[in-house]
């Protein structure tokens, strides 16, 4: 009997550490690897993230249309979604829950299951039409020291992402010892409503996301989450070399 209960003290011990594991704002790491390799041009296993059960997509559906600015309801909309394998349907709904929950639980665990999302969902624009987003935002042919055009690096993030003040320490440091005359950098909170018609020109879904631009204001290359500092590295020597400009 002794023997009994010592196991069972174990299982409940093994499975609150678990749960502590678990907790929003602790990446596991599967998720972890799910990033890097999103962030490198990689596509992650998308794997539904839990959800209530018992409510189908449509009684959710109607949930969303009573209460359109509910980020626990967009959410769960979307969570419905990933499980059917709508992924389309599915990223609509978790860009709203974390543009909508500014920082809230539900915001932060719609970041994370827009993770998850085949990684061609979730990349940003890129390529030659970029180009056309940029003049109207006033970004290309900013000029630098001689007159030269610089390239531009765009940092999507919010106060609340951990993985974006880990990027933000690199690419502080990068640009501060290696490229403070060669581009021009900027910061966009998600949260701020401002930033809102960005978000929507460049096709940002989870943060942080980088959208790297050469001299004519096109997007070049990109980083979807963070992964250390090679992946940043690697974009910031795509535009500021003399040659070269596919998307990766």
């Amino acid at each position: 009997m002794k023997t009994g209960k010592w196991n069972l003290l174990a299982v409940l011990v093994g499975a609150a550490l678990l749960g502590n594991c678990l907790e929003p704002g602790h990446a596991a790491p599967e998720s972890k690897v799910r990033a890097l390799a999103m962030s490198q041009g990689g596509a992650g296993a998308v794997k539904a993230p839990a959800r209530a059960p018992g409510k189908s997509i449509a009684e959710l559906n109607q949930e969303v249309q009573a209460n359109p600015t509910s980020a626990a309801a967009r959410l769960a909309l979307g969570q419905a979604y990933m499980s059917a394998k709508d992924y389309l349907k599915a990223k609509e709904q978790l860009r709203l829950a974390v543009r909508l929950g500014k920082g809230s639980a539900e915001a932060q665990r719609a970041n994370q299951a827009l993770m998850a999302l085949p990684q061609a969902l979730v990349k940003p624009k890129t390529g030659a039409e970029t180009r056309m987003i940029a003049s109207m935002l006033g970004l290309g042919r900013t000029r630098g020291a001689g007159g030269a055009a610089r390239p531009t690096v765009i940092d999507f993030y919010a106060s609340w992402c951990q993985p974006c003040k880990q990027l933000d320490g690199v690419m502080g440091r990068l640009l501060k010892d290696s490229y403070s005359d060669k581009v021009k950098y900027m910061r966009v909170d998600v949260d701020d409503p401002n930033s809102q018609a960005l978000l929507d020109q460049y096709e940002v879904s989870p943060i942080p996301t980088v959208v790297f631009l050469n001299s004519e204001g096109e997007v070049v290359s990109y980083s979807v989450g963070f992964s250390g500092e090679h992946a940043v590295r690697d974009g910031l020597s795509k535009i500021t070399a003399t040659t070269g400009s596919g998307a990766n």
